[in-house]
């Protein structure tokens, strides 16, 4: 009966084992390794990507319900940046499955942006409450809704955010007051996450640039559709760096989370050793 023994513990043992890995294997846990590595923070689960007078002025958030997984977090000298997996609702019937998006979001910290908003034509988001604007391109008309409620928005369409509407049907990007929403009407495969990454940071750069320009030249024409004081941005700047500094889980649930995990560690060690002395008990008596 002891072999009996033996061969349960063994197998409850490499269940445990194969436990582990397959966590590590998860969409969640591979997001938060490159997060890590790109020197980001990681919340599992947000219940926001943008600040609360941002989600009101830009209309991706403002339509259906959002629900944010896999948040990567970070900062530079010209933005707050996110990258977050999206569940959208489209209707409150619980048993409506959500669409699924990954997300890049931008919040400027001293500028603004040109309001713009591109769509593809068949989007569920492509609906707007500010004026068509035609780009004369039949590649990009064909394909996208543009709106632009003021000329300067037409500044923002550079040769290489053009060339990427020329080459990429499924774009969607908004731009309004100092906040960016960017997404490609799809969940990012984790094989591609990286570069929708890479790419989203590039067309934040590409603005950069003409934000840049364009307030050294005329700062009025970035004009919004919201415009606020100076000091008000400066301020949710603030508030933003203070919360992007607050731990994402209070004290007592990371200490949870490592007593988790060394309980694991000091079971699976028990298990182990149950096993040996079971294995040796039953040579023992064989040999008698």
């Amino acid at each position: 009966m002891i072999w009996y023994m033996d061969i349960f513990l063994l197998v409850l043992i490499l269940g445990c084992a194969a436990g582990l890995v397959v966590t590590t294997r998860t969409r969640s846990a591979q997001i938060a390794r490159m997060a890590k590595m790109n020197g980001c923070r990681f919340d599992r689960e947000k219940d926001s990507v943008t600040t609360e007078q941002t989600a009101g002025r830009l209309e991706f958030f403002t339509l259906y319900f959002h629900q944010y997984q896999n948040v990567c977090t970070c900062s530079d000298n010209f933005a707050f940046i996110r990258v977050a997996d999206d569940n959208i609702y489209m209707d409150d019937d619980p048993k409506t499955k959500p669409i699924k998006f990954t997300i890049f979001t931008a919040e400027l910290k001293k500028r603004q942006f040109p309001a713009l908003k591109i769509a593809p034509i068949n989007s569920q988001f492509a609906p707007s409450q500010y004026a068509l604007m035609k780009t004369n391109i039949p590649q990009i008309d064909s394909r996208y809704r543009i709106h632009a409620p003021t000329p300067a928005a037409a500044l923002v369409l550079t040769p290489f955010i053009i060339g990427l509407l020329k080459t990429r049907p499924n774009i969607y990007l908004e731009l309004n007051d100092n906040a960016l929403v960017y997404h490609e009407n799809a969940q990012m495969p984790l094989a591609q996450f990286q570069q929708f990454r890479f790419r989203a940071i590039q067309i934040l750069h590409e603005f950069e640039n003409v934000i840049v320009k364009l307030d050294q030249t005329n700062p009025s024409v970035t004009a919004t559709l919201s415009p606020k004081p100076m000091d008000a941005a400066e301020a949710r700047a603030e508030a933003m760096m203070k919360a992007l500094c607050t731990p994402q889980y209070a004290p007592s649930e990371k200490e949870g989370s490592g007593w988790r995990g060394m309980w694991i560690i000091v079971l699976l060690a028990i298990l182990l050793g149950m096993s040996l002395l079971s294995w040796f008990v039953l040579n023992n008596w064989m040999a008698r």
